[in-house]
């Protein structure tokens, strides 16, 4: 199959979900990496920029992608978005739950406190893992009914 016959196979908010799931995972390594082993606000700051184009982003695929004639979405691309808004909160709730329960603990802030950025990185990195749960949901669950 060529790779034009291919990508009309897949649905527009699964290519946008796997390419969406690679940018937060570089979102999130660079995070990580620049923030915590780094201990500069750089990464932090970048991450905070590029979160909010991300909707920029989709719209531009979508308008990309628009054909005259031809709907993008139906009621199956809502049903699976309801999905993944659903494994973003669950993954948001248990990652600031777990921090929260972390920080709670004397020996948890002790690791933190060499660092000023780690508190906010890890909240951000929590924002950033929740919407790569919420894109490889989109991802898999349009995998799934293709199958």
């Amino acid at each position: 199959m060529s790779r034009a016959a291919a990508r009309d196979a897949q649905p527009f908010g699964e290519r946008f979900a796997w390419r969406m799931v690679g940018m937060f995972a570089g979102m999130a390594l660079l995070l990580v990496a620049g923030t915590w082993l780094g201990g500069r606000g750089t990464p932090l700051a970048a991450v905070l920029i590029a979160l909010p184009l991300t909707y920029g982003f989709r719209w531009r695929a979508a308008s990309d992608e628009a054909r005259p004639g031809r709907a993008l979405e139906d009621e199956r691309d809502a049903a699976i978005r309801a999905r993944a808004d659903v494994a973003f909160r669950r993954a948001a709730s248990c990652w600031f739950g777990a921090l929260a329960l972390g920080l709670s603990f004397d020996a948890g802030r002790a690791l933190l406190a060499p660092n000023g950025y780690a508190v906010p990185a890890l909240l951000l990195l929590g924002l950033v893992v929740a919407n790569i749960a919420g894109h490889a949901t989109v991802g898999w669950r349009y995998r799934q009914d293709r199958a």
